[in-house]
């Protein structure tokens, strides 16, 4: 999975919309998101794993808390992610449940979660079950082995070179789908 564009509104710090193009550093395959501490990092690193997943990116923020304190009420809070997987193009886009304001009247309502994914060789799937079902079957892994691969910078991957050597093997025999070949293996004994 390779990240080529994220859009958050409304979502960490962010009150409005800000757009992060990822495509500039297509050259050089793997880049380093880095900053001083509140620049940012972990909210990027937050809006890419709740796109695919539905659920922030370490485990003492909730989704609950993912709508910008400083966001106008009308504002909606969404994470948008446009990524290459296999050579084609996928767009996912999911809202957190939040209170607003109700369209009609005084107090407020609350904004159910929502999740779109757009496919390029299917139709969109569009329930928050069966995206993160999809999701986790296009890409071969689910969140945990998700952030123990991909955010390095918050230390997962350090977990990943530590697990036992039997969970080691299995996450990367699903990653690299090699499981056929342990199976075979297995069988020659």
């Amino acid at each position: 999975m390779k990240p080529i564009e994220l859009t958050m509104s409304a979502f960490g710090p962010y009150a409005g919309t800000v757009h992060v193009n990822f495509r500039i550093f297509e050259k050089n395959g793997i880049f380093l998101i880095t900053g001083t501490t509140g620049a940012g990092k972990t909210t990027i690193f937050d809006a890419v794993t709740f796109a695919l997943y539905g659920k922030a990116s370490g485990a003492y923020r909730q989704t609950s808390s993912l709508r910008s304190d400083y966001a106008s009420p009308t504002a909606e809070t969404y994470v948008e992610l446009l990524f290459e997987h296999q050579g084609k193009e996928y767009r996912i886009r999911r809202s957190p449940a939040y209170e607003r304001p109700k369209a009609r009247g005084e107090g407020t309502i609350k904004q159910q979660e929502k999740a779109i994914l757009y496919r390029p060789d299917d139709a969109p799937v569009e329930q928050v079950r069966q995206v993160g079902a999809a999701v986790q079957e296009l890409l071969r892994i689910d969140i945990d082995q998700f952030k123990q691969i991909c955010l390095i910078a918050q230390g997962e991957f350090y977990q990943l070179l530590n697990a036992p050597s039997d969970e080691r093997t299995k996450i990367l025999q699903k990653i690299f789908r090699t499981e056929g070949f342990r199976q075979m293996g297995e069988i020659l004994k």
